[in-house]
């Protein structure tokens, strides 16, 4: 298994080198991510830990999935639908810092799946919107999860979803960790399996 890195270890050669396949300037970049250039800087130099909306913005303004700067190069010898324990891309966010790993193959897909653990009395305030659908299932301790606006408390063998458009946020309020299988399923869900 990998040790966790920081958002910051992983992007920044990727960002800089996606901006510079466009022939877009730091500015550029910025501009059309509606973030600053000396946060599009700092990234680019592995100087700050930036955000995953921050990251889903930059990869918006780039014409990329999140994937072409987020995953991991995949296992030599196996098929690409294949993800193996020990690959898994493992990354810390927030102040908490909360641990999100991914369990999907890498490559640019529609429907991902991770695993998220929460510290003790820690929130994941800082997520992506959009086209979609996310769900998950409480694997150990007790959360509580905010979708627009509404507050609902789960405990282990608990499962919810809900349209990816709608603002959301994930706690933990206890004094125990806690652990989520989490799915992204990104673009129009038409409900058949």
């Amino acid at each position: 298994m990998t040790a966790p890195s920081r958002l910051s270890n992983l992007i920044g050669a990727r960002v800089r080198s996606l901006r510079m396949a466009r022939g877009m300037s730091v500015n550029a970049l910025a501009a059309a991510a509606g973030v600053s250039a000396g946060i599009v800087s700092q990234i680019e130099r592995d100087r700050a830990n930036p955000s995953l909306n921050t990251i889903e913005k930059i990869c918006a303004a780039l014409g990329v999935a999140t994937d072409a700067i987020l995953a991991t190069e995949p296992t030599a010898n196996d098929p690409a639908f294949v993800a193996r324990a020990g690959s898994h891309q493992r990354i810390l966010v927030g102040t908490a810092p909360i641990l999100k790993e991914m369990l999907s193959p890498p490559g640019n897909r529609s429907l991902r799946m991770m695993h998220i653990a929460l510290p003790p009395r820690s929130e994941n305030l800082d997520v992506v919107t959009g086209v979609g659908q996310k769900a998950g299932w409480v694997m150990e301790g007790e959360i509580r999860i905010v979708v627009d606006g509404q507050p609902a408390r789960l405990l282990p063998g608990d499962s919810f979803q809900f349209s990816s458009t709608l603002a959301h946020s994930l706690h933990n309020d206890a004094d125990a960790p806690a652990k989520v299988f989490w799915i992204i399923v990104e673009g129009i869900v038409d409900g058949a399996f």
